[in-house]
């Protein structure tokens, strides 16, 4: 057993990392890391120009927007409305606006650890099962930036403590733990619809547990059915929120939970984002996120629940605390696995669920130094991967253009050109969204297009400048008609492609993990 000052030092030593990682690490994980929350803040509140997409559609809008504006919105109004009262004349700096979303969620992350303790009761198994999750690369990653995933899992996180303190009152006067639930569920499902899979085992529970205590069908209905009106009263304030956002009027009424279940049960839809194998969250995302171990420890656990009934000894509120994650993570994985576009991060709602259940029914107090050992290599690779590594010049590509290019007063026109990238999220290049429509700055994000379509895109108006943004590797690859042209001004490192890992290595592994930012010579003329 670890001594209490040893674990301090380890559980603070791992704060600290995931505070770096959070507030310096600019490796990319997915687009949706931005275009689900931070584009659609800085746009509205900053008038920066940004990328709405698709599901910010006017039309068929599958995201509310509370959510996203309680958690990055936030902050970045504070320091909007601390400049203009404070006169500043050079606004908020992406630089500023990159860390106050990274600190948002940084903060946020910390309630899926007070989740834990209070979901572990024996001291012993709770310091195991604290280091277990604070040391997971998807809190250093994931959990640390603004996806939707990472606001389910925190919001599922509660749902399991309020459930479990709602098990624990000895009398129903204790019923505020439900409205809190009743709220926890709305702003879950509003987030994302996916979360009813993770939260229908604890409101059975819940249900079953208040329907025992109440004794007769009329004290249960008088328990239940206030937290009911509080349900309904949080759903239509996001309803209200969501239809004066989308369509500024109450006339015609937004319900981005079914059009977000009316998109996704459209195979046309999904195969636009790519589809897999039924078979790849069991056995590729959830050994992904967790390491191979941490599911192995989950399935002895759940096989010796349901085959053999075994109990360790445990209080009848860990028991039902144990079967309601069992039933959480078995409905999870075949409902999730049913849908054929598959996300690991679609999947990270069950990291504390599953280490609550390995560290109640005493799983982890026998696994010996080795698997602390493959766990702690394995997170801190994946860490490091998607932490640092991973597309991570973008970010720090559109703070230097910031510096280049934010002062459009000079008159200069400047064309700014992405390609072999992921997708750039445009409010961290800080630009007013006026420059962009007056033609004085103009952005293409070209993506994956070949070669041809580059130089097509160089010839395209009259710019007094040219910036363009691709890996070191990939600009290697040019015809020299076109890289004798190009001039290197910036040299981002760490930049992982790898969609491009062979190009990569024909230049060297240093210069294969560089971004460049070139400059193109106005005299040179493509044909």
């Amino acid at each position: 057993m670890i001594s209490k000052p040893t674990f301090k030092w380890i559980y603070a030593g791992l704060w600290i990392l995931r505070i770096c990682f959070a507030l310096l690490g600019t490796g990319y994980i997915h687009p949706d890391e931005h275009m689900q929350n931070g584009e659609v803040t800085s746009g509205d509140l900053l008038a920066y120009h940004s990328i709405r997409t698709w599901e910010w559609s006017t039309t068929l809008p599958v995201r509310s927007i509370v959510p996203v504006f309680a958690t990055t919105g936030i902050p970045v109004w504070f320091v909007k409305f601390f400049f203009s009262k404070n006169h500043s004349t050079h606004g908020v700096q992406p630089t500023l606006v990159f860390r106050l979303e990274r600190f948002a969620f940084l903060v946020i992350s910390g309630l899926i650890d007070y989740s834990l303790i209070n979901l572990i009761p024996l001291p012993s198994d709770r310091q195991l099962g604290l280091l277990l999750l604070a040391s997971s690369h998807v809190m250093n990653t994931f959990q640390v930036r603004p996806f939707s995933n990472s606001i389910e899992a925190v919001l599922v996180a509660l749902s399991m403590v309020f459930s479990r303190k709602i098990n624990s009152v000895k009398t129903l006067k204790k019923s505020y733990f439900l409205h809190l639930l009743a709220i926890t569920f709305v702003t879950g499902i509003f987030t994302r619809p996916t979360f009813l899979i993770f939260g229908a085992p604890i409101a059975y529970q819940v249900a079953l547990w208040t329907f025992t205590r109440a004794g007769t069908a009329t004290r249960w209905l008088r328990l239940v059915v206030p937290p009911l009106f509080t349900a309904a009263a949080a759903c239509a304030a996001f309803l209200v929120a969501d239809t004066l956002y989308f369509r500024g009027t109450l006339d015609d009424i937004v319900v981005t939970p079914f059009n977000f279940l009316k998109y996704n049960f459209s195979s046309d839809n999904l195969a636009e984002h790519g589809l897999h194998p039924r078979w790849l969250h069991v056995f590729v995302n959830l050994p992904m996120l967790f390491g191979p171990w941490v599911p192995w420890l989950a399935v002895r656990a759940i096989v010796d629940r349901t085959s053999f009934g075994e109990k360790k000894g445990k209080s009848s509120q860990v028991d039902v605390l144990c079967s309601t994650i069992i039933q959480m993570i078995i409905l999870s994985l075949a409902v999730l696995s049913m849908q054929p576009h598959q996300e690991p991060r679609f999947l990270v709602p069950l990291l504390l669920p599953i280490i609550v259940l390995i560290a109640n029914t005493g799983q982890l107090a026998y696994v010996g130094k080795t698997f602390w050992v493959f766990c702690t290599v394995f997170n801190l690779v994946l860490a490091v991967l998607f932490g640092i590594l991973h597309q991570g010049g973008v970010v720090p590509s559109l703070f230097h253009l910031h510096s280049v290019v934010a002062d459009a007063s000079l008159g200069t026109r400047t064309n700014i050109i992405y390609w072999k990238t992921y997708m750039p999220p445009l409010h961290f290049l800080g630009i007013n969204e006026r420059d962009v429509s007056s033609g004085i700055i103009s952005f293409t994000d070209l993506a994956g297009a070949s070669q041809g379509v580059l130089a097509a895109s160089l010839t395209v108006g009259d710019y007094d400048r040219t910036f363009i943004v691709t890996p070191v590797a990939m600009q290697s690859t040019l015809p020299s008609a076109i890289t004798n042209c190009m001039k290197l001004d910036k040299a981002i490192f760490p930049h992982l492609d790898l969609d491009h890992i062979a190009e990569s290595m024909d230049v060297g592994i240093l210069s294969g993990l560089h971004l460049g930012v070139y400059t193109l010579s106005p005299d040179c003329v493509f044909v």
